[in-house]
């Protein structure tokens, strides 16, 4: 294989713990309302967020503060702007506890960087500065250099447009057919990887499935935790025991 590229948000990490432990920071618990509930709440809010990624922009104060009231209000929960506002940036800081690798997700990109002929990278929307943040954070300067982050903020081009998967293969020198991409999203990132040319496996972790009555190509591979994708690595990489 010659280049294997992941997403960054809700595949290297589960971006769920981020937010429910934002939510309890600013808002206080929420009794019966777990960290994936909330989560699928704010995707189904974040129609605006992607939009403004994917016309090459930076998503507004005030669209981050929407996102964070409908998200509340699907749990009955009325918050002010301010406090939205708020919410929305305990979410982004810096939070270790929240945001780490799995153990399972540091044996794949061990086992990636091992076995991929022109290295690991990742492809990722949104603002530089906190991509950046994140890739320091989790420590993924072990597995992949900074030249081969590739942020849309950065670049001018958001997923799912194959323009920001080709710029990552060809400023490592792979070949999209001989290459793989690993992520979360399908609209985002599976459409958009084969788009590209590349074989796509799907972290499908929380189980919404393909998009009902959609004629976009499935995933080559889906899985739904971090412990199956490095079965599937193995697999694919001719590692298994």
């Amino acid at each position: 294989m010659d280049a294997i590229l992941f997403d960054m948000d809700d595949t290297l990490y589960d971006q769920a713990q981020p937010l429910a432990c934002a939510v309890r920071k600013v808002v206080g618990e929420l009794p019966g309302v777990t960290a994936d509930a909330l989560y699928k709440a704010s995707r189904r809010h974040s129609g605006e967020v992607f939009a403004a990624y994917a016309a090459g922009g930076r998503p507004t104060d005030a669209i981050y503060v929407r996102r964070m009231r409908q998200t509340m209000a699907d749990f009955g929960v009325k918050v002010s702007d301010d406090v939205a506002l708020r919410l929305q940036r305990a979410y982004t800081a810096r939070n270790p506890e929240a945001m780490r690798l799995s153990p399972a997700m540091v044996r794949t990109l061990d086992l990636c960087r091992a076995h991929a002929r022109r290295g690991l990278g990742i492809v990722t929307n949104g603002t530089l500065d906190r991509q950046m943040d994140k890739w320091r954070e989790l420590g993924l300067s072990r597995w992949i250099p900074r030249e081969r982050v590739f942020v849309s903020d950065e670049l001018g081009t958001a997923k799912p447009d194959p323009a920001i998967f080709l710029h990552a293969l060809r400023a490592m020198g792979a070949s999209a057919d001989a290459s793989l991409f690993v992520g979360d999203a399908y609209q985002i990132d599976v459409v958009g990887a084969h788009a590209a040319g590349m074989r796509v496996a799907w972290l499908d972790r929380r189980r919404n499935g393909m998009p009902k009555g959609t004629n976009s190509p499935r995933a080559d591979w889906t899985v739904h935790t971090d412990e199956q994708l490095a079965s599937l690595m193995a697999r694919l990489l001719g590692q298994e025991d």
